[in-house]
């Protein structure tokens, strides 16, 4: 199956709303709803923040899983530019197990070594076994021990 990873951006952006409609109701947008005129300047505004990175893989014209990281720099540490969050990976239920998770991983990596990254972090629940058993197919570890993910929500 023919893939390509992308940068998400506002001229491809349509296609990951469609993707996001998807995660939430288990479809994609008919082609009325496609056609629909959408605003979206407050989106395109996030695109352009630097920090923020999404990729999405593509398949037969359509995204079917993405990875959203954010750069956070750290200062005061010589010869360390910071580290990359995976905020959120994401492949469709349809294209899973066949390597379109590794591949998105692959492509922050590259972008982490592009821009002399220090390292990447996420956060994965200990129950997902499929996503632990990626992040240690990618080189990941845990050298914090057992750890909590806490948030606060306005």
């Amino acid at each position: 199956m023919k893939q390509k990873v992308v940068l998400v951006d506002k001229y491809n952006y349509q296609m990951f709303d469609d993707m996001i409609f998807y995660r939430a109701n288990g479809r994609y947008k008919s082609k009325a709803e496609l056609n629909v005129p959408h605003d979206f300047t407050e989106q395109y505004a996030i695109l352009e923040n630097d920090l923020l990175i999404t990729y999405a893989v593509e398949v037969e014209n359509k995204f079917v899983g993405y990875i959203s990281i954010v750069y956070i720099p750290k200062i005061g540490k010589p010869n360390n530019n910071g580290y990359i969050f995976i905020d959120d990976l994401w492949i469709n239920p349809d294209y899973r197990r066949l390597g379109f998770a590794e591949v998105l991983m692959k492509a922050v990596e590259g972008y982490a070594q592009k821009n002399n990254i220090y390292g990447l972090r996420l956060y994965v629940s200990t129950d997902n076994n499929a996503g632990m058993a990626l992040y240690k197919k990618c080189g990941f570890t845990n050298p914090f021990g057992e750890a909590m993910l806490m948030e606060r929500v306005f």
